[in-house]
Parts: structure tokens; C-alpha cells; sequence
């Protein structure tokens, strides 16, 4: 069924009666606090746990520009050329919104639109999974785990959903930050580390793999897989992976105490644990 309203419109009340809203908030615990090089050290341990060929910090997407926090790639074992690189992956670490998201003015609004639809299709595929039983993985062993083929569905309305999703996740992006790297063509797998409970993962384009960047108990957890990028070439892979040689390059020069001209001085001491 066409919706009547308009869901800007929408959006605008509920920021509205959430700004009327006086009612004080109980005070909470202050809960513990990462440093951002903490949280560029946890985003280069998620990555580590994937087991790359290569992988290094700070590496540049697109020579020195858009650089990410940490990026890998992989290589097949069987292959008989030294420059194929099957498959790579970069972890982009942000702890402010305006990086992740475009320069709208109603990007308040937009977010509510985005929450509104969202909901819409999580009942839309409770509906779906009552209606339409044949549309369950049939290899599955538990119910409740059962992955389902929703794009195979009969209700246009769900499918309508769907496109005003992807049309507003689209705009919420657009010209931001995010969306520059993703387009690269370099990374088949793009991961969005962030602080805990920092944003909503249904506001991020579903390409995007989310992992959440704890500090009690220090590390990160996977939210949200990544999706395989289709932009990706064989020449944009090899282009990351030099990237990630050139950034390692200079984390071990400065480890072994040499400079970028061959000029030795005393390594930097070792932490002990």
C-alpha cells in the first residue's frame, strides 16, 4: 500500500517531540573511555584475526589521500604468477558521525526516514517467513538460525521498501568520506570499526562490515559481515597491496631505528609486558 504521508515530514515530528521532551535522565555511569590509538590498535587486531599475506596501518586508499586504519591482503597458495592478489580488505576507524555520513542538512531526518523503514521491513519479513515457508533455506538444521531468500518474494510492498531504503541510505552517504573509499575499486572487504554503541548499523550501506570497538573488555566484536565490493579489479587490488608494502616499509624502518634517507639512531624501546 502507497504511503500517504510524507516521511520527512514524519522524521521532522519525532526530532521535535524528542527535542520538547524536558524529561531529565537518570545519570549513568561514565563508561570507560578508548583513546583513538587504542581504537586504531583494536581496528589492526580485528584484521589480524582474518589472517592476511600482508597488512599494515595507516595505508592510503588512493595514493596519500582517504587513508584507512589498517588494510591486508591476501594471496592464493597455488599461484603460479607472484603478483596475483586474490582478495583484499581495509578497516576504516572513525569516532565522530560527521565522517561517516555526508554534509545534508537533514541528516537528522533522514535518519529517522531510514529507522521508519527499517522497521517497516523487519515486519514486512516476519510476513513473509508466515506466507511464503518455500523461500527457507531447506539445508539449515535449526529454525531459528534459518537463512531466507527475501528477494524471491511476491509482496511488491516489500520490495517497494527495500528500493526507498536504498534510496535513502544512497543519500544519507553520498559525498561522504565512506563512500570515496568504497569506490576506490581496491578492497573487497570494507569494515566500519567504531566505538561501542556508537552508531546504528542499520543507518550504514549494508556493503559495509561493522565491528564494534569495546573497552570493557578491551578488543572488538563483528556486528555485520562484510559484502564482497563488485567494483573491484585485479589493478586496483595490486595498487592496495603496494600501499600496504609501502606503509609497512616505514613501520619497520622506524622500529629498526633507521631513517627514511639510511641514517641509523637508537630504535625506540620495546614495552614490556
Amino acid at each position: 500500500m502507497e504511503q500517504d504521508f510524507d516521511l520527512f515530514d514524519f522524521a521532522r515530528s519525532i526530532a521535535e517531540q524528542e527535542k520538547n521532551d524536558s524529561t531529565p535522565a537518570p545519570e549513568e555511569k561514565a563508561s570507560p573511555q578508548l583513546s583513538r590509538a587504542e581504537l586504531r590498535q583494536a581496528a589492526m587486531a580485528f584484521l589480524a584475526t582474518l589472517k592476511p599475506a600482508g597488512i599494515a596501518a595507516n595505508v592510503p586508499t588512493r595514493r596519500s589521500k582517504y587513508r584507512v586504519a589498517a588494510a591486508g591482503f591476501w594471496r592464493p597458495p597455488t599461484a603460479r604468477k607472484t603478483n596475483v592478489i586474490s582478495r583484499t580488505a581495509l578497516v576504516v576507524m572513525y569516532d565522530d558521525l560527521d565522517s561517516c555520513f555526508s554534509d545534508c542538512a537533514d541528516r537528522e531526518e533522514r535518519i529517522a526516514v531510514i529507522n521508519f523503514l527499517q522497521e517497516n521491513k523487519n515486519l514486512l519479513e516476519a510476513e513473509i517467513r508466515k506466507n511464503e515457508p518455500h523461500l527457507a533455506a531447506a539445508d539449515d538444521l535449526f529454525g531459528e538460525f534459518r537463512s531466507w531468500d527475501y528477494s524471491a518474494t511476491a509482496n511488491p510492498e516489500y520490495r517497494k521498501i527495500c528500493r526507498k531504503l536504498e534510496k535513502e541510505l544512497k543519500a544519507l552517504t553520498q559525498g561522504s568520506k565512506l563512500e570515496y573509499i568504497r569506490r576506490a575499486g581496491n578492497a573487497d572487504l570494507c569494515y566500519l570499526a567504531v566505538p561501542e554503541n556508537f552508531v546504528d548499523p542499520a543507518v550504514i550501506p549494508g556493503e559495509w562490515g561493522i565491528v564494534e570497538l569495546t573497552a570493557n573488555p578491551r578488543g572488538f566484536k563483528m556486528i555485520r559481515q562484510a559484502m564482497q565490493i563488485p567494483e573491484v579489479t585485479p589493478e586496483g587490488r595490486l595498487q592496495l597491496a603496494l600501499n600496504i608494502a609501502s606503509s609497512a616499509a616505514q613501520a619497520a624502518c622506524f622500529a629498526s631505528g633507521v631513517d627514511s634517507d639510511g641514517k641509523m639512531r637508537r630504535p625506540p624501546k620495546k614495552r614490556r609486558f
